[in-house]
């Protein structure tokens, strides 16, 4: 599985401006590069839709680093309709929506938490329920940008109740919702304590716009070194298999996690404990934890919208 946080912003996976050049001239290079160019396409026939190959990184992850291809990373990424955009919108409205909440958070309090982990829970089902209402219950896109062309998702022993959707919905909303909250929770907490390098968008907007930015490089490169840990036998078997058991994916299957995973997961929101950081801050990196996991589940590689392709 691949983190959104590391692809092109132009949807869940790639763009044909995201390809590697070789610019090689040496003839064994380029038939080697021919051959795997033919296996690469045999492979993709096998899927209903797949995206040109090779999938596009962030280019802050390419060596050598190429200024433009960052700067136009960055601008399409931020300045248009894309992921980030909408989780930064959520988190400043989030952090609005809360404020008058969050003037107490230094006390932990029933109060406060209901009200925070009310929002998480209503932000989730708002996306992961609408993304499969849109294009599985009412199929309002068909099979256009599909991976596979088979819809249903299947039941038996190994899910949860017997349903891959409603496995997927319970592990997401009572585990992946609860641990996203308990981290924010926490950090809530520990910056009305005053125990965070604490900024504000008035007195240090040049660091509020940095920390921004590289929130997403920082998530990519904490989820790469944890999806390896997942991957270590044990914990594959007992805790990351759960999430694996989604072969064919749906919104619900994006944080649809084993508890143990979650704390993984969501771990690499502690960054923000010794980075200078803002509740708006700290609430975007939750949406774009929480969030580009459904966004990038959805079993399609972009919405389509009056003809036109949109984020999913």
């Amino acid at each position: 599985m691949q983190h959104p946080n590391t692809a092109s912003p132009s949807g869940n996976a790639v763009s044909a401006d995201n390809r590697h050049q070789t610019g090689s001239d040496d003839t064994g290079v380029d038939a080697g590069h021919n051959q795997n160019h033919h296996r690469g396409k045999a492979e993709r026939d096998e899927w209903l839709f797949a995206p040109d190959l090779p999938i596009g990184n962030n280019p802050l992850f390419e060596w050598p680093l190429n200024a433009r291809r960052i700067l136009t990373y960055y601008r399409d990424y931020w300045l248009t309709v894309s992921e980030v955009s909408i989780f930064f919108v959520l988190a400043v409205a989030g952090w609005f929506a809360l404020r008058g909440v969050l003037e107490g958070a230094a006390v932990l309090s029933a109060g406060w938490v209901l009200a925070v982990w009310a929002l998480n829970l209503g932000v989730v089902l708002v996306f992961a329920g609408g993304f499969h209402l849109f294009f599985y219950q009412l199929r309002a896109q068909g099979t256009d940008l599909k991976y596979v062309p088979q819809f249903g998702h299947r039941g038996g022993s190994r899910f949860t109740f017997g349903s891959q959707v409603r496995d997927n919905m319970f592990w997401s909303l009572a585990s992946g919702v609860s641990v996203w909250t308990g981290y924010l929770v926490f950090l809530l907490w520990a910056h009305a304590q005053g125990w965070t390098p604490a900024i504000t968008v008035t007195a240090q907007p040049v660091t509020f716009i940095v920390v921004a930015l590289f929130t997403g490089p920082w998530i990519a490169f904490h989820f790469y070194w944890g999806h390896r840990l997942l991957h270590v036998g044990p914990l594959y078997r007992h805790v990351h298999s759960l999430h694996h058991r989604n072969v064919n994916i749906g919104p619900w299957s994006g944080i649809s996690m084993h508890p143990v995973e979650h704390v993984i997961y969501f771990s690499s929101m502690l960054i923000h404990l010794v980075v200078p950081s803002h509740p708006v801050l700290i609430m975007f990196h939750g949406y774009m934890l929480s969030l580009s996991a459904i966004f990038g589940h959805t079993g399609f590689h972009e919405m389509m919208i009056g003809n036109r392709a949109r984020v999913a």
